[in-house]
């Protein structure tokens, strides 16, 4: 009886757990200079095929219930050389785009290092932003607005299920950061390229995820 109950048990939560693979973009141009690159759509090296061979190998015998890939060219690549099968699966989400670093687009540190202003928004993004960009607080509304849509909802997906999402730096670091109690934006450290994998579990009005190896796909 007590074995038949904790089955019972099992599958009424089994769609309260999540696995969620986020993946970075291969690496552009601008990410070798340094530059800061957020909405300026510019594709990928054309060593990408190269550099994305092991993760192309890695994702090739696994499956997803959903893909969520950031509208932008070097995400769109990203996904079209590790899981070209994926491409017509994928919802493109402009809400998955990087911070968009407005005049500051295509600059690095050097030649922005004696920029009053932009000292100050190194010291508090929170409060400053850069001249004709986002703003911190619209840029974590706008994923705010895609993780309680596609990730949180308890609506959107009625089974148990794997999600792959192809996006920028920037927007891993803030999802980590509100998927995994404890980390701060600046303690996800993500290279282009590269997949971080986390699973979700709903205990009671909230979900707990762990951050887990790559390749594993739990559930």
């Amino acid at each position: 009886m007590v074995i038949k109950e904790l089955e019972q048990l099992g599958s009424k939560q089994s769609p309260y757990k999540r696995s969620i693979v986020l993946i970075r973009h291969g690496t552009t141009q601008w990410n070798v200079e340094k530059k800061y690159l957020g909405h300026t759509d510019i594709g990928l090296l054309p060593d990408a095929q190269e550099e994305l061979a092991q993760l192309r190998e890695q994702c090739r015998d696994l499956t997803w219930n959903v893909v969520y890939c950031s509208d932008l060219l070097r995400c769109r690549q990203t996904l079209a050389h590790i899981a070209p099968q994926l491409i017509e699966q994928a919802k493109f989400d402009s809400r998955l785009r990087e911070n968009d670093f407005g005049q500051w687009e295509g600059l690095n540190y050097e030649q922005l290092k004696d920029n009053l202003l932009y000292r100050d928004w190194i010291d508090d993004p929170h409060k400053v932003t850069p001249p004709e960009g986002e703003a911190w607080k619209t840029f974590a509304e706008r994923v705010n607005s895609f993780l309680y849509e596609q990730i949180w909802s308890e609506h959107s997906h009625e089974n148990s299920h794997k999600t792959l999402i192809v996006t920028h730096g920037g927007v891993i670091r803030y999802m980590m950061s509100r998927l995994i109690h404890g980390v701060g934006f600046w303690d996800t450290h993500v290279i282009p390229g590269q997949a971080i994998q986390i699973d979700l579990e709903k205990q009671g009005d909230h979900w707990l995820g762990r951050r887990m190896d790559f390749p594993y796909i739990g559930l």
